[in-house]
């Protein structure tokens, strides 16, 4: 967005993805209790509002309504405080209650449309954005939408030790906010400190959420309250078993939604989440990370093609290798380098059994993937990046190779790639010995720096480059645990976060790669490939690479 810019518009209805139609998911198995911890009890509500007129071009087919679209999700929502959220489930369930000022658009996941704000003025310096609100927005207790809601909402997520909250991943999303100002009864002004090219796609993630003032300054949080202002309300939560959503009947874009409820079955087994959606007990698997495995991929494929689908898409996930870069020997640049030209990516996707190759920023930013394959370390064959290591190795003194510990957690699929990084680091002399731990246990190994190397698997919120590059690579960035600083880097990075121009921007991020590929602080193996599936009779459903278009179900019909 450059200049003045006023947004006041619509949402197209999602496309029809796929044809054809699967009986009706029995919900009897599942809804036994499990041994899910206790969460606690929340109240339910009634709701609010959201997007509006479907296209004509969307469909020949008219959406129908009625009907409860069941999930699978790996384990229970501990809280209802979307403020405070970073658990992938949050997503799947939460981002149906509460709403933003703004999100992705349905369809095309790159642009931002209104949600809670019918649109925004941007002032010509570019630091200063008008949110203009509707009046006829509603809680799900029925007391209307205020600006003291926004303005307290915002300040809760930028200052949340002021507030005695916890911001895990809002405070840095709403980083370059300076204010937030009350501007008559229908609008707030939001001012950053710097033009931010990454404000606006910040806020658009689920976790900027807008909670009620009114239950806020009562409770003190949202954790045992789930009272939004989005298309589905909190009908019952059943530790262990199941979350069910039911419509909202009196939400403010009408029209939506059009299912009368979600209901998502805890079900931690994942085995046993393919079993449920293979049979026909509900009718989505899991969105992301947990979805379709590649081997069960193939069998939705095979097997039921006839009933069932598989959405595949680009991920946020990226799976990585990374130094300890204030423990000797992994100081010296060469041997980093050594490691990422060494790496055979495509054979680490192949263990994986799915994954693209990409640069260090998430599509489509950054070198286009056509592209990165003709990279040295991405490109095949191998021969020219493998002798090219070993010279490296030899100039850091390591001709004979050398010892080293790698970390990686207990888990399978980072076991998995963990052994690929053991194989690849043979091959220019690197020993490495494998060493596995629990989650907490590599968090706080993490923070310390006690270890060499690790190999994990890191997944961003929002897409944008300013996530990646103040996350991992900024001196001081929350994952930048290998306690990686260039002067130059961090000037690039601050360079590029205040450019609005989208081609200028570009350039800069091409500077930013050429020198994360001198310095070589993280190698990026891959990107995950998600698979999701889904029965015939689900419509409108559109994943996107990340949780926040294809965690919102407004827009998703059944057939029957």
């Amino acid at each position: 967005m450059h200049g003045r810019r006023l947004f006041f518009g619509c949402l197209m209805v999602f496309g029809l993805l796929v044809a054809g139609c699967a009986p009706a998911a029995p919900q009897t198995a599942l809804d036994k209790p499990g041994d899910a911890a206790a969460r606690p009890p929340a109240t339910a509500a009634a709701a609010a509002p959201l997007l509006p007129s479907p296209s004509p071009k969307a469909s020949s087919v008219e959406p129908r309504y009625g009907g409860i679209l069941t999930r699978v999700m790996d384990a229970d929502i501990d809280h209802y405080d979307v403020q405070q959220a970073q658990m992938a489930n949050f997503s799947q369930v939460l981002f149906n209650v509460y709403q933003g000022l703004v999100r992705l658009h349905p369809l095309e996941h790159q642009k931002i449309v209104p949600e809670l704000a019918e649109g925004w003025e941007l002032s010509p310096d570019g630091k200063t954005y008008t949110f203009k609100f509707r009046k006829d927005i509603k809680w799900h207790d029925g007391k209307l939408l205020t600006m003291e809601d926004i303005k307290y909402s915002l300040e809760r997520i930028q200052k949340p030790k002021e507030f005695k909250s916890i911001s895990p991943r809002g405070e840095g999303l709403v980083a370059a906010m300076d204010t937030a100002e009350i501007v008559g009864a229908d609008s707030v002004k939001v001012t950053t400190k710097y033009p931010s090219a990454s404000f606006l796609r910040n806020i658009a993630t689920g976790w900027v959420a807008i909670e009620p003032k009114h239950i806020l300054t009562a409770r003190g949080d949202m954790r045992r309250d789930a009272v939004g202002t989005g298309p589905f309300k909190l009908k019952e939560a059943r530790p262990g078993v199941s979350v069910e959503l039911a419509k909202n009947t009196d939400y403010f874009t009408k029209g939506t939604p059009y299912l009368d409820g979600l209901k998502f079955y805890v079900v931690r087994d994942g085995a046993t989440r393919f079993s449920a959606f293979r049979t026909g007990q509900v009718h989505m698997t899991f969105v992301g990370a947990k979805g379709l495995s590649a081997v069960e991929s193939e069998i939705v494929r095979r097997d039921m093609a006839d009933k069932a689908v598989v959405y595949e898409h680009d991920s946020q996930t990226r799976f990585t290798v990374a130094f300890n870069m204030e423990r000797k020997p992994w100081d010296d640049a060469r041997l980093r380098r050594a490691v990422d030209l060494v790496f055979d990516r495509q054979a680490a996707i192949k263990v994986n059994g799915k994954g693209n190759i990409g640069s260090m920023f998430v599509a489509p930013w950054g070198t286009k993937l056509e592209e990165v394959g003709k990279l040295p370390g991405y490109r095949q064959p191998k021969d020219a990046d493998v002798a090219e290591a070993k010279k490296l190795m030899a100039e850091a003194g390591f001709a004979a190779g050398l010892k080293t510990t790698l970390l990686a957690r207990a888990a399978e699929s980072t076991v998995r790639q963990g052994e690929v990084a053991k194989d690849q680091l043979a091959k220019i002399g690197i020993d490495a010995e494998l060493v596995l731990v629990q989650q907490a246990d590599i968090d706080d190994r993490f923070k310390r720096r006690a270890f060499d190397l690790f190999s994990y698997n890191f997944t961003d919120a929002t897409g944008d480059p300013d996530e990646t590059l103040y996350t991992y690579y900024a001196t001081g960035g929350s994952r930048n645990y290998g306690g990686f600083s260039d002067k130059s880097t961090d000037e690039l990075i601050q360079k590029q976060a205040r450019t609005l121009d989208r081609a200028q921007r570009e350039a800069i991020l091409a500077q930013i790669e050429t020198r994360n590929a001198e310095l070589a602080p993280m190698v990026i193996i891959f990107w995950d490939l998600y698979q999701t599936g889904a029965w015939k009779q689900v419509k409108g459903f559109r994943p996107g690479p990340g949780p926040h278009p294809w965690g919102k179900f407004d827009q998703v019909w059944l057939t029957q």
